[in-house]
């Protein structure tokens, strides 16, 4: 830690004890990427480089029959059907990852929802989703000091937030503006960029209540378990003024941990092919983790009107998936979400964080 001032410098370090998927939005058609086979790899494809390789081959109309006609794939076209070699390909790639772990019993292609990357396509996780993330976990302490439940929750505006963290009065007469936060009182940068050779393509698997367990015809390009990731993070104490110091923050996030463990994860039976993530810090961070690790429905309202709530808002979003039956079950929502890596299924989202 650097302490300067009111400020203090340390950094945060993300080891991913499972799958950790930060989407960017854009999903890749399975006909736009080129899979190996030999290899059981992706090779993600530079638009314009690509495009300049058909029209120094005279492939252009060839590519556009290729786009209209169903099936097919990238490799079978250009290395097959055009007779183009990987030295001619080569310049058009911009990465590529491992996709052993992405393909079913008929090595059917999927589309790829992809991970965050930057403007030189280098993958990165932004810091407002981990700040995002602590910010849950601060929440949580917040409200479990409280030691009392509360009746319901809005279902616009969810946990009044503005009541914990609001509490700066910059703005005094308009207490949600986030100018009030203290939450500005912690920053966090971008991640430094993560090597591709740690990124890997895996389909999605949910698990029921009984274990048993139903693969998703979904492809995620995500962060391979065990690779570190690191931030800086800043404490302005101008602004926090000791609320929160380093320790405190990792105390509320293993506490959430705790919390999510106890309440929610052991009311399932763990699918036997399953990895169960490791450490104390576990911070829940990125798509698969599920609406448990973000609504905070749950510590806010207790266990039976948590369960009721989330049940009721569920079915209200997924009318087709029955959630009503949740409370019946006893926990909502009712499946975990897994992904597949060296033939175990391992969580989504789950990272040790440590603070230095």
């Amino acid at each position: 830690m650097i302490e300067r001032d009111h400020l203090q410098a340390y950094e945060l370090t993300l080891t991913t004890q499972g799958l950790l998927y930060v989407g960017s939005g854009k999903k890749l058609p399975r006909k736009e990427y080129v899979f190996n086979n030999r290899k059981q790899t992706v090779a993600f494809l530079n638009e314009q480089a690509f495009f300049d390789l058909l029209i120094q081959n005279d492939l252009v109309e060839l590519f556009e029959g290729y786009c209209m006609r169903q099936g097919g794939d990238l490799y079978t076209f250009l290395y097959k059907e055009c007779g183009l070699n990987a030295a001619q390909v080569k310049p058009a790639i911009l990465y590529e990852v491992d996709a052993s772990n992405a393909m079913d019993a008929e090595h059917t292609l999927k589309d790829i929802d992809c991970f965050m990357r930057d403007a030189k396509q280098r993958a990165y996780i932004p810091g407002s989703s981990v700040k995002g993330a602590i910010r849950t976990a601060l929440l949580f302490d917040a409200i479990q000091k409280e030691r009392t439940h509360h009746d319901l929750i809005d279902d616009k505006r969810g946990i009044p937030e503005a009541d914990y963290f609001h509490t700066l009065n910059l703005n005094p007469k308009k207490r949600d503006d986030a100018v009030n936060s203290i939450m500005r009182g912690i920053q966090i940068s971008d991640s430094l960029p993560i090597d591709d050779r740690n990124m890997m393509l895996t389909l999605k698997t949910d698990s029921a209540v009984n274990g048993q367990t139903h693969a998703i015809n979904l492809c995620r390009e995500c962060v391979a378990p065990g690779t570190r990731i690191r931030f800086a993070l800043t404490l302005d104490q101008s602004i926090l003024k000791g609320k929160w110091m380093a320790d405190s923050i990792l105390e509320a996030i293993a506490a959430f941990a705790d919390y999510q463990n106890q309440t929610y994860a052991t009311r399932f039976t763990q699918p036997r092919e399953s990895v169960q993530p490791a450490g104390r810090n576990l911070l829940m961070l990125g798509g698969g983790v599920g609406f448990f690790s973000k609504s905070l429905a749950y510590p806010y309202l207790g266990e039976e009107k948590g369960l009721q709530w989330t049940s009721r808002r569920l079915s209200l979003a997924f009318r087709n998936h029955h959630h009503e039956r949740d409370v019946e079950l006893g926990i909502s929502p009712r499946t975990l979400k897994y992904g597949r890596y060296r033939q175990r299924l391992h969580a989504y989202g789950a990272c040790e964080v440590t603070i230095q």
